[in-house]
């Protein structure tokens, strides 16, 4: 369990906010043949979250301020087996859990991974299931308190739900001085009910409601590993998002989402093992923005954010019992021109 109190401002705006979660699980597990288990279990999740808001003036005739309380009381249910076939080559993984909210009654979630070792170094893996969760959009988009619009509720929030299916495989690699793998993951989320701010409807609103048309996330990753001479060792990973809904006939890119981003790491260490440097860079491509054509043109944005990257590096001395590091992040002193 934990508890957290948080007093935010946002030029006028403060968002003060206490939040208390509890979670108990009581399971029985059992093993049989082929090193295989069954799962089962009870569990109970409680959260309480008051969260208030206020200005300071309010010029802007801004209409949420006010306080918001939530309480959830969630006992489930749940039974998971493993299954491993072929010598542990496949291993099978079928589960399903069934959650009574307090507001919105049961809530059933089946799930299944499946798993195929096709050599000693080369493995697939594949999942498909159901997910659900309530919202909180304040915490979740705390952005929109920092903007001047004003958000509007046009309904009670129901909660999130989706089928999500994704397929990995991992390459192993090793030789006399080097090691690593190579990974490839996409991953696919269907949303029968989906809560994202609304921003394009008017540049003064952030309207908050139900979606329950088609909303899909496309997820591909590629990400290749390795450690040279166990001194050097490197990262690089490419992430490309395709996350739309479907307004009609149109496909709507959602926004602040870029398509494209492409992540590495490097790090150095000599065999004596006293110091090591290590460094990352950050590149986001283009996001789509809010539609502002509504504005007068002296107020109207791109429709797309410009590319950006972001470099972090530390040095880091080791003293025996302690460890002295000194980094910098944003070393090219990367800023938003109008955030």
């Amino acid at each position: 369990g934990f508890h957290q109190n948080q007093q935010s401002y946002f030029g006028v705006t403060a968002y003060k906010a206490q939040q208390t979660n509890g979670y108990a699980n009581l399971q029985y597990e059992f093993s049989y043949k082929n090193n295989s288990s069954l799962k089962t279990g009870i569990s109970y999740r409680h959260l309480n979250l008051s969260e208030n808001i206020s200005f300071s003036n309010n010029n802007l005739n801004r209409t949420y301020a006010g306080k918001y309380d939530k309480v959830e009381n969630i006992p489930g249910i749940f039974a998971e087996n493993t299954l491993n076939i072929a010598g542990d080559k496949l291993t099978w993984i079928a589960g399903i859990r069934a959650d009574h909210h307090n507001q919105f009654g049961w809530e059933v979630t089946p799930r299944t991974l499946l798993k195929y070792e096709v050599t000693e170094s080369l493995n697939l893996r594949g999942s498909i299931g159901t997910g659900w969760r309530t919202v909180n959009i304040f915490s979740e988009n705390i952005g929109l308190l920092v903007s001047s619009r004003d958000i509007i509720f046009t309904e009670v929030l129901q909660p999130e739900k989706a089928i999500n299916l994704g397929f990995n495989a991992t390459q192993k690699f090793r030789s006399a001085n080097v090691e690593g793998y190579v990974s490839v993951d996409f991953y696919r989320t269907n949303f029968q009910n989906q809560i994202f701010p609304d921003y394009d409807a008017t540049p003064t609103k952030a309207i908050i409601k139900n979606f329950n048309g088609k909303s899909v996330s496309n997820g591909f990753q590629a990400e290749v590993s390795g450690t040279f001479f166990e001194m050097f060792a490197a990262k690089m990973g490419y992430v490309f998002l395709d996350v739309y809904q479907m307004k009609g006939e149109a496909k709507d890119v959602l926004p602040f989402n870029p398509k494209h981003r492409f992540n590495s790491s490097a790090s150095f260490m000599p065999r004596s093992k006293k110091w090591h440097l290590d460094a990352n860079v950050h590149w986001y491509g283009q996001q789509r923005l809010p539609t502002t054509k509504n504005n007068p043109v002296v107020y109207q944005m791109p429709d797309k954010s410009e590319g950006y990257t972001i470099v972090n590096a530390q040095f880091t001395y080791n003293l025996k019992r302690f460890e002295v590091y000194a980094g910098t992040e944003n070393i090219f002193n990367f800023r938003q021109n109008k955030p």
